[in-house]
């Protein structure tokens, strides 16, 4: 990935202005553009665990915990969680 910013410091970075524009109070370009993106993709998956948990609970209660889907989302569970806790480690939640 090519990265759009250069830290100064450990908690302090900065773009340049080819991947960053100012149109009054508006900010946009490419640094901006992939800002939402990991955004974008912070909440999906923590919508997907929230669907992923209600359909567990769902096939619980059907006494349907040993289903190869059952098992998948248990997966799907366990990766989602990991990737959110990588987040949380920096600082993106």
């Amino acid at each position: 990935m090519n990265r759009l910013t250069k830290a100064l410091d450990k908690d302090y970075y900065v773009a340049d202005g080819t991947s960053v524009r100012q149109n009054g109070v508006v900010f946009s370009g490419e640094a901006i553009d992939r800002l939402a993106k990991f955004e974008n993709m912070y909440e999906d998956l923590v919508l997907k665990q929230n669907e992923i948990a209600r359909e567990m609970e769902k096939l619980k209660l059907e006494d349907k915990t040993r289903t190869v889907k059952f098992k998948q989302l248990l997966a799907n569970k366990l990766l989602n969680t990991n990737i959110l806790i990588t987040f949380k480690a920096f600082g993106l939640e």
